[in-house]
């Protein structure tokens, strides 16, 4: 059995959500430099990662999920008549 083609194959299968990305395009899409999401929000837990000897990768959901919890909710329209 091919096991190359096995793991082209499960990886095609993934949902984007559920893709690995590295800490440069983690930050990108929260949209904070690498540097605030390797120091910062990475050491606090913030958000969680997999850590596979020394690469640390973000599952896009958990960056989306993350972005969710940082949302503020729009005030209300006050209208004076």
């Amino acid at each position: 059995m091919n096991n190359t083609k096995e793991v082209k194959t499960n990886v095609e299968g993934m949902t984007n959500k559920n893709r690995l990305v590295t800490e440069r395009v983690a930050a990108s899409i929260i949209g904070v430099s690498y540097e605030s999401l390797k120091r910062s929000i990475r050491w606090t837990g913030r958000i969680p990662f997999y850590r596979v000897n020394k690469r640390i990768s973000y599952k896009i959901s958990d960056l989306e999920e993350f972005l969710q919890q940082c949302r503020v909710p729009a005030r209300p329209t006050i209208i004076t008549t």
